[in-house]
């Protein structure tokens, strides 16, 4: 029998209470959490019981910050000695658990989580537009170029308009709720995990839906002799994110290095590293038409 399991993570900043929900689910089913990190949910078969849980939003919180400030080492301590076990983070959100049903609560207040959830999203929200400034013009005008905007190029823009529009749609509807919810009662509202996962889900499916076709349109559009070369682009390409999120989280985990610090390393190693891939891809593309 299958004693381990990886889900992906499908819950945003400010829908922290769903994934506390959605634990406590799984820990009634059989599945205790072991770990988190940048994507996935790590589970081990366990008796089904209860398992409490806490996600937590930090002050200043981004993948960039590290975990070794004494600040969350202070407060990891605290919530150690008040039961809880640490189990992981992808930047955003902290996760905390314990079996004691009597364990005193180590959550926030409600406002102070408002705030560092409002914090924390206004920065996911800054690297989006970033990007969206950095690529979108560069594709768009390759599209100018080719006289049109139905090409791979101009499909890239637009999903990644549309997932930024999404997003942030979706932020201000819960920010609207929230701020009502502690008016009105002094906590957070909490959506119902189901719900909050398969909306998450589907945009998520409905963005690898549009990049496979995006991928597909790109494949035929290309002369054959460079055809044999796309795959073996994507898949490094894959490999390539695969590094890039590991970087992040050893610096993240094992440095205690200043944000700024995180960030110039970080995007310093993609630059060039994304030259490197770019310029072997490009020889290997040209070598092929002697």
């Amino acid at each position: 029998m299958k004693n381990k399991k990886h889900v992906l993570c499908f819950y945003q900043v400010y829908e922290n209470d769903a994934l506390k929900n959605y634990l406590e689910h799984m820990a009634q089913k059989g599945w205790k959490l072991t770990g988190f990190d940048n994507f996935f949910l790590h589970f081990q078969a366990c008796v089904p019981h209860p398992i409490r849980y806490c996600v937590e939003v930090m002050e200043n919180s981004s993948p960039y910050a590290s975990n070794q400030s004494p600040s969350l080492i202070q407060y990891r301590e605290f919530c150690r000695d008040a039961g809880w076990d640490y189990k992981g983070t992808n930047g955003y959100l902290h996760v905390f658990s314990t079996d004691d049903t009597e364990a005193i609560p180590v959550e926030t207040d409600s406002r102070e989580r408002y705030e560092n959830i409002c914090r924390a999203s206004a920065g996911v929200y800054r690297s989006f537009l970033f990007l969206l400034l950095l690529l979108g013009p560069l594709n768009l005008y390759i599209c100018y170029q080719k006289g049109t905007l139905f090409n791979a190029h101009g499909a890239a823009v637009l999903l990644f308009l549309g997932a930024t529009v999404w997003s942030i749609g979706d932020f201000l509807l819960w920010k609207r709720r929230a701020r009502l919810s502690l008016e009105n009662t002094g906590f957070l509202p909490s959506a119902p995990w189901k719900a909050v996962f398969l909306k998450n889900a589907l945009a998520a499916l409905l963005i690898l839906l549009f990049a496979l076709t995006m991928f597909l349109a790109t494949f035929s559009g290309i002369p054959s002799r460079t055809r044999s070369f796309i795959l073996p682009y994507f898949l490094a390409l894959g490999i390539l994110f695969l590094v890039f999120s590991g970087l992040i989280s050893l610096l993240r985990e094992k440095y205690a290095f200043s944000r700024k610090t995180n960030i110039m390393i970080y995007w310093g190693v993609a630059l060039v590293l994304t030259i490197l891939f770019t310029g072997i891809f490009s020889a290997a593309v040209f070598s092929s038409f002697r």
